[in-house]
């Protein structure tokens, strides 16, 4: 899934660059920036239909008989696996991932979303079963990206509790999740916004920004406080030339995650292009502050090395990231790779055991999983 995470790793910031940003406030509010005034969209704004909130989380009748056949499993537990298993025999964990959020209806029906999509036809059809479901957001690695991108909501997955304080994870995602990475468990207005931030910058990424200011704007109205629906607001008034407006959408970003990458990284391009360099360059020494802090961008350094075959700079981009964190099993694989390539065998070998090592530490912490394809049940 193409995103940028929403993790709080620290930022080394200078008092002096600290301050100068400080002072600098924005031109408009929330209200301007959602009006879409300055914006020269209105004739094709009338024109897009979005979803209701009934219609992205509805079932339709075959799937309401999906369901019906597990209600008269009175175990909460058991009735959840048979809800797996009943999904899983309809080739849904055969899934399909694409970068497109959908509605429930349409993920049950396609097999095709990403995890948002996923997550929330799991939680409809769960709760359908009877079943105490509910969403919530996992801070996970980020995926580094080019100055300028928008974001897709970071992960998400689902909690059900199936008795006492019993409670099972279920995570669509392409990689195994991690209990380690921390999670908030939100609400369903909360998995909307993301509905709609994901759409905006889905349209977006078609260039089409009628349709991505309707979804960005629906999603301020459903839930405001999502950091990734106002990068993407700015980056829309951006790619429109209306550099003050997307500096307020950033900065409102950054009210609510004050380490948004996204954010730093776009409005260091804001003040490039409002003539304000002393800005620029401050907003890129927090944007590099912030990535030489975070392990998991020396791993993409190290990953995209590698795949260059630029074995050298892999190993020295993997040894910054294992002194920012140690036990990171992947880490550990991506340099046993590295040093198969360079002939080390007794090194990769080594490499190679503490990846098992740290890899069997998770999944103890976690309580084991049971996978079903795509799917981690936890």
């Amino acid at each position: 899934m193409v995103r940028a995470s929403l993790l709080g790793f620290a930022l080394f910031v200078g008092a002096a660059a600290t301050a100068a940003a400080a002072s600098r406030q924005p031109l408009f509010d929330e209200a301007e920036l959602v009006s879409g005034a300055a914006l020269t969209l209105a004739p094709a704004v009338a024109a897009i239909v979005v979803p209701t909130r009934d219609e992205a989380f509805a079932l339709d009748a075959e799937m309401d008989a999906f369901v019906a056949q597990l209600k008269g499993i009175r175990d909460s537990h058991l009735r959840m696996v048979a809800l797996i298993n009943a999904m899983e025999a309809r080739g849904m964990f055969s899934l399909d991932y694409a970068e497109v959020t959908r509605t429930a209806i349409s993920t049950f029906h396609d097999r095709q979303g990403n995890c948002l999509s996923f997550t929330m036809l799991f939680v409809a059809l769960a709760r359908a079963a009877d079943l105490r479901a509910a969403y919530q957001t996992v801070d996970v690695p980020p995926s580094w990206a080019h100055e300028g991108a928008v974001v897709i909501a970071s992960h998400i997955n689902a909690v059900v509790r199936t008795g006492g304080r019993q409670e099972t994870v279920v995570d669509f995602n392409v990689r195994p999740y991690q209990r380690a990475h921390s999670s908030r468990r939100v609400d369903d207005t909360y998995a909307l916004g993301l509905f709609y931030t994901n759409l905006g910058a889905e349209a977006m990424l078609r260039q089409e920004y009628a349709a991505a200011f309707m979804y960005l704007r629906e999603a301020a109205a459903t839930e405001a406080d999502i950091a990734g629906l106002w990068v993407n607001l700015g980056v829309l008034y951006a790619r429109h030339k209306k550099y003050e407006h997307a500096e307020a959408a950033y900065l409102r970003a950054l009210e609510i995650e004050r380490s948004e990458p996204s954010a730093l990284a776009n409005l260091a391009l804001v003040y490039d292009a409002l003539g304000e360099p002393q800005l620029a360059a401050e907003y890129r020494e927090r944007v590099q502050g912030y990535r030489e802090q975070n392990p998991y961008y020396h791993f993409a350094s190290a990953t995209r090395a590698y795949e260059q075959q630029q074995f050298a700079e892999s190993l020295a981009a993997l040894r910054k990231a294992l002194r920012l964190k140690p036990d990171e099993q992947s880490f550990y694989a991506l340099r046993g790779q590295v040093q198969t390539s360079l002939g080390r065998l007794r090194d990769a070998q080594h490499s190679f055991e503490l990846a098992r090592k740290y890899q069997e530490v998770e999944q103890q912490s976690s309580q084991s999983p049971v996978e079903f394809g795509g799917l981690a049940l936890r």
